[in-house]
């Protein structure tokens, strides 16, 4: 309904607009007139509602810049919230609003992870390095997230497709990683004592691995 709502007030005034000109020059009494009115009425619905349909089939809004994302964007991205803040402009990006607000759920997810692993474990050591790469690969996959919508902008039809389903990839390597995380916790979970400090866990090194084979491809250009 929300996306709709531009139409809808557009429609509503044009009426309105056109219920009050009739009543407060007595056009309808006069045949021809009233005819002539009428049509205009229709063309100027009938153009504005194209206005909208056409907007929507970009996958922007009405009074929305032609670029969400742009030079400044980039150059504004220093940490994690300045990434989360461009992500929340996404999702009233029609084409991507959807993945964009997966993505930020994703971060919250991992931010919750990352204080549940420092409530059960010794804080520091291998686990907080491996906390350190999951998240910094979180950013990573934001920042190639960006640079796609920003593709976006200046395409239609199946290249819009073909971009959606990148940023699909994007979202299923990180709920790859985040499970592979929960795995993590689960067994750390399950250590007592001086063992919780140690590294000697099966899914520690599956998550380690899933890192190292994540920047295998973004150095080889497999997610580029």
């Amino acid at each position: 309904m929300k996306k709709y709502s531009g139409q809808i007030i557009f429609n509503l005034i044009a009426a309105a607009s056109g219920l009050l000109i009739f009543g407060a020059t007595n056009i309808l009494s006069n045949t021809p007139l009233a005819i002539v009115a009428v049509i205009v009425l229709m063309a100027i619905l009938c153009y504005g509602n194209y206005f909208f349909v056409k907007l929507a089939g970009s996958g922007r809004k009405a009074f929305q810049p032609d670029y969400i994302i742009n030079e400044q964007t980039f150059e504004s991205l220093d940490d994690p919230e300045s990434y989360i803040k461009v992500l929340k402009d996404l999702k009233d990006y029609i084409p991507c609003r959807i993945e964009a607000a997966k993505m930020i759920e994703q971060w919250e997810l991992h931010k919750k992870k990352s204080a549940t692993l420092t409530a059960i474990s010794y804080s520091g050591g291998v686990y907080e390095v491996v906390d350190q790469d999951v998240e910094s690969v979180m950013l990573s996959n934001m920042e190639l997230f960006i640079k796609r919508t920003a593709i976006m902008q200046s395409s239609t039809g199946d290249e819009i497709g073909m971009h959606k389903n990148y940023l699909r990839e994007l979202l299923a390597r990180n709920d790859k990683i985040l499970n592979d995380y929960t795995n993590l916790l689960i067994e750390a979970s399950q250590l007592t004592g001086e063992d919780s400090g140690k590294a000697e866990v099966q899914s520690l090194d599956i998550l380690i691995n899933s890192i190292k084979e994540y920047r295998k491809e973004i150095e080889s250009g497999d997610m580029e």
